[in-house]
């Protein structure tokens, strides 16, 4: 048993940070967020929903103090393992780096997909998926080889990349519980027309 305490997060309060409090009966659950203000600061702007950031974040789940993710690396807030301090990062640093890692995974996206637009549905699963894997591995193989849903997306061939994202629910070699609800709950908002 550890003798340091999880400092955890909410990842509710870090959304509306962002969102600025929009709920699941609000219409722009399922819109594009667009710019993202915080403390006054312009941080970015970005494709996903509030809905995305709700899945997105669940998944991740949000701590404030540094630690060790499954894949090894010094992680800290929701997925963050870019310029991870070593104390306690607050909810604004936490939203910060939050929206800068989804927009990373976006212009992924965006570099990757092909001519024809994406629903609000499928940039945000798209993005939830490249968030989780990270750009490198949704594009490529081990063997270096394009991944199937990566060549899908490149082609335009949206609703096949979609039927995708459920067989990749390995961590390991094992079948991960977490994983496999997160790819369905990718698959049922990629497969929606605007991700409701």
């Amino acid at each position: 048993m550890s003798k340091f305490k999880k400092l955890l997060c909410s990842v509710t309060a870090i959304a509306a940070l962002i969102t600025g409090g929009v709920s699941v009966t609000d219409p722009a659950y399922t819109s594009s967020i667009g710019a993202v203000e915080i403390d006054g600061q312009l941080i970015a702007d970005v494709q996903i929903s509030p809905r995305a950031l709700d899945l997105i974040g669940n998944a991740e789940g949000c701590r404030r103090d540094p630690y060790r993710c499954p894949s090894g690396l010094i992680t800290n807030g929701i997925g963050n393992t870019h310029g991870v301090i070593q104390s306690p990062a607050s909810d604004e640093q936490i939203a910060k780096d939050w929206i800068k890692n989804i927009q990373a995974s976006e212009r992924c996206l965006y570099d990757t997909k092909g001519k024809p637009e994406l629903s609000q549905g499928q940039i945000d699963a798209f993005t939830s998926f490249i968030f989780n894997t990270g750009c490198t591995r949704f594009r490529y193989n081990r063997d270096k080889t394009e991944t199937r849903i990566g060549h899908l997306i490149r082609t335009g061939h949206y609703d096949l990349a979609c039927h995708q994202l459920n067989r990749w629910v390995y961590g390991g070699g094992v079948k991960l519980p977490g994983l496999i609800s997160r790819r369905e709950k990718e698959t049922e908002i990629c497969l929606s027309s605007n991700g409701s």
